[in-house]
């Protein structure tokens, strides 16, 4: 039976439930563009926003048989890219993307509310601490490869060191930044929200 393009999610899922493959790329179809766009909102990368979105359709093809979506197929979708969102960004917070991004709201660029903008103050003052700790050599590593977005064997020839050395320097700087910023995980997940309004 060929599935028409004015079926509802309802019906669609119905379909899908009983493994209708039609009926789930009609619904990819129909929510892979928006889903994409609030993704790539929140995690500034197309390719993260891609993988996001389709971890998101795994899930729910995978789950087909067993899924009860008590609200509409929409909101359930987007509050699972919210999900997903967020905890993308807690598994990699250190990255300089999302580092920067917590920069450029606690500057200002970004106007949150007061709550989002102490919340923030504190998860970059908790950065800017852990960076201040850190022996000097693994801060202008850290330096380097964060703020001037030099290699690794860009690192090694300014500073006159191993690429083996740089990398230990820039693994154990990402722990120590991990460690500091699982006490401010709540501060994350309200930046990744403030991005979806």
């Amino acid at each position: 039976m060929s599935i028409k393009p004015n079926y509802t999610d309802e019906e669609l899922l119905q379909l899908m439930s009983g493994d209708d493959q039609e009926a789930f790329t009609m619904i990819y179809d129909r929510y892979w563009q928006e889903l994409f766009v609030t993704a790539a909102k929140a995690l500034r990368s197309r390719q993260e926003a891609e993988d996001v979105v389709q971890d998101v359709f795994f899930s729910l093809w995978r789950r087909r048989k067993e899924i009860a979506i008590e609200e509409s197929l929409s909101a359930y979708l987007h509050t699972s890219i919210r999900y997903k969102a967020i905890h993308y960004i807690e598994k990699n917070i250190t990255r300089r993307d999302y580092l920067a991004l917590f920069t450029e709201v606690v500057a200002g660029t970004i106007p949150p509310s007061a709550d989002v903008q102490l919340q923030l103050k504190e998860v970059q003052e908790a950065i800017w601490e852990t960076v201040a700790r850190m022996p000097p050599k693994m801060q202008e590593v850290y330096h380097l490869s964060r703020r001037e977005h030099l290699s690794h064997r860009e690192i090694a020839e300014k500073m006159g060191i191993s690429v083996k050395t740089v990398k230990k320097h820039s693994q154990r700087a990402v722990q120590l930044l991990k460690t500091a910023l699982n006490y401010h995980t709540t501060a994350v997940s309200i930046l990744v929200f403030y991005f979806f309004v």
